[in-house]
């Protein structure tokens, strides 16, 4: 089951395509996504009215979608899956500088995962993962290795770093446009079939999963 970990909507301030513009192009392109999560940038919506737009499409498009959140932290940014109210309590999602360890260990406590992304671009979380590591343990299982807004070469010392350190190497196109270039460029192949986001970070938490990259010829046209 391929999933993209990592889209942004007009919900975020760097973006401005509707939900629904990701899910038609995801339709039209021969391989196909099984879900999609709505990653923006230190929010997490809570919003009936939403969660009903995206249970519509949900059902229209034959995709799951499932809500994660971007958090900025002292490091750099991290995706997060499991957002609960335990996890709001505890944090103002809004603000810029968590501190990235605490933040890792809470997520992971309430049975969350909390996932640095394109860790070798405007990130200080590259250059630490063996110290966090060494600090985390399980709580920091999985690293966001390609990323489709990386260089070829941001995303091979990320894939390098995994398989050094034993991280699981997930995959995310960081789309904030749903052309060709931002979206459909790569995603997370998970082993088993999901249908929650509790099953999502169960799967991640396990190291089921790897990253996928779509070849140029399949991606749907903008």
């Amino acid at each position: 089951m391929l999933i993209d970990l990592h889209v942004h909507t007009r919900l975020s301030s760097d973006s401005n395509v509707a939900p629904e513009s990701y899910l038609e192009a995801a339709s039209r392109g021969p391989v196909r996504l099984g879900a999609i999560c709505f990653t923006e940038h230190r929010l997490f919506p809570v919003n009936p009215d939403l969660d009903g737009v995206y249970e519509e499409l949900a059902a229209r498009f034959g995709v799951h979608i499932f809500k994660g959140i971007e958090a900025d932290t002292d490091l750099g940014h991290l995706l997060i899956f499991g957002v609960n109210r335990e996890l709001q309590r505890r944090f103002d999602l809004q603000d810029r500088m968590h501190r990235a360890q605490l933040m890792i260990e809470v997520v992971y406590g309430e049975g969350g995962i909390a996932i640095p992304a394109h860790p070798f671009r405007d990130s200080g979380y590259g250059t630490r993962l063996d110290e966090l590591l060494g600090r985390l343990g399980p709580a920091l299982s999985a690293v966001e290795a390609i990323n489709g807004q990386n260089t070829h070469e941001q995303n091979v010392a990320a894939l390098a770093a995994c398989e050094k350190l034993g991280l699981t190497a997930l995959g995310g196109s960081d789309a904030h446009f749903a052309s060709a270039n931002w979206f459909m460029t790569c995603a997370t192949e998970l082993e088993r079939k999901i249908a929650t986001v509790e099953e999502l970070c169960a799967e991640l938490r396990a190291g089921r999963a790897r990253p996928f990259q779509f070849p140029k010829a399949h991606r749907p046209r903008a």
